[in-house]
C-alpha cells in the first residue's frame, strides 16, 4: 500500500464509506443526536473530545483516539488497510448503483461469544419474509440477527445481507464458516499467503485463521433495522 497521511477526519469518511454508511445513518444507529454533530465537526478538522467519539470508535472496533490527531489516524488507516486514494474518494447522496432486488430471508442466527453463531431457523432460498434493498448479487439473502453480543454495530432483531457471490473487501464485515462447523461474523482485516486475519465487531480482539480451515466467507454487505423486513 502506498504511503498515506490522513486526519482523523477522512479516517471517519474512509471508515463510514467502507461500510456504506453516512454520519446521520450512523448516528442513527448508535442513538445519539450529539454524535452527529461531533462527527460533522471532525470532518470540518475540529476534534471533538476522544470520548464523545467512543460509541463511534467502538462500532468500527477502533481506540477512540485514532480520531485525537493525524499520526493516530494514519497508523489506524495503515493497520487497517485503508487506501489514500478510498480515503479520498467523493460520497455521493441518492440512488446507490446497485439494482434494488427482493432479497430472501432464509433463517435466524443466535449470536454468541466473539462472533461466534448458531443457526436456529434455516430456510433454503426463502420463506421468512424478504427485505426490499441494493444488491448486485442475485444469490444475495438476509439472516436475522438474535442477541446483543455485537451491538451497537449489529443489533437484537435486525439483520444483515449476505452476498455470497461477491469478494469481502478488507474492512467489511464477514460471515464465515469453518471446516470444524464453527460459523461467526467478524471484520476482514487483510489476507496473507496462508491465513486470514479477522477481528471482533466489537471490542478489536482479532483471530488468525489458517485457509486450510476456511470453508467459506461472505461478504456482509449492510445491517439493516426491522423496519426493512417485509412479508412475502
Amino acid at each position: 500500500m502506498e504511503n498515506i497521511c490522513m486526519t482523523p477526519g477522512q479516517l471517519l469518511e474512509a471508515l463510514l464509506a467502507k461500510r456504506g454508511l453516512t454520519s446521520n445513518g450512523l448516528a442513527a444507529q448508535l442513538g445519539g443526536g450529539g454524535l452527529q454533530s461531533a462527527m460533522s465537526r471532525l470532518v470540518a478538522g475540529k476534534i471533538p473530545r476522544a470520548e464523545t467519539l467512543r460509541p463511534v470508535a467502538e462500532f468500527f472496533g477502533v481506540d477512540p483516539s485514532v480520531f485525537q490527531t493525524d499520526k493516530a489516524a494514519t497508523d489506524c488507516a495503515i493497520e487497517l488497510g485503508i487506501e489514500r486514494g478510498f480515503a479520498d474518494a467523493p460520497t455521493y447522496a441518492g440512488i446507490p448503483s446497485q439494482p434494488k432486488r427482493k432479497i430472501p430471508v432464509v433463517g435466524t442466527a443466535k449470536m454468541g461469544h466473539d462472533g461466534f453463531y448458531e443457526e436456529i431457523s434455516s430456510i433454503a432460498g426463502a420463506g421468512d419474509g424478504q427485505i426490499d434493498f441494493h444488491s448486485n448479487d442475485k444469490h444475495s439473502y438476509g439472516l436475522k440477527v438474535r442477541g446483543n453480543s455485537m451491538a451497537p454495530a449489529i443489533r437484537d432483531g435486525w439483520y444483515v445481507i449476505v452476498e455470497p457471490s461477491g469478494t469481502p473487501s478488507e474492512g467489511e464485515y464477514v460471515l464465515v464458516k469453518l471446516t470444524n462447523g464453527a460459523k461467526m461474523v467478524k471484520e476482514f482485516l487483510y489476507r496473507r499467503p496462508d491465513t486470514i486475519e479477522l477481528m471482533s465487531v466489537n471490542g478489536g480482539e482479532r483471530m488468525t485463521v489458517e485457509l486450510g480451515e476456511l470453508d467459506d466467507m461472505q461478504a456482509i454487505s449492510a445491517v439493516v433495522p426491522p423496519s426493512k423486513w417485509k412479508p412475502e
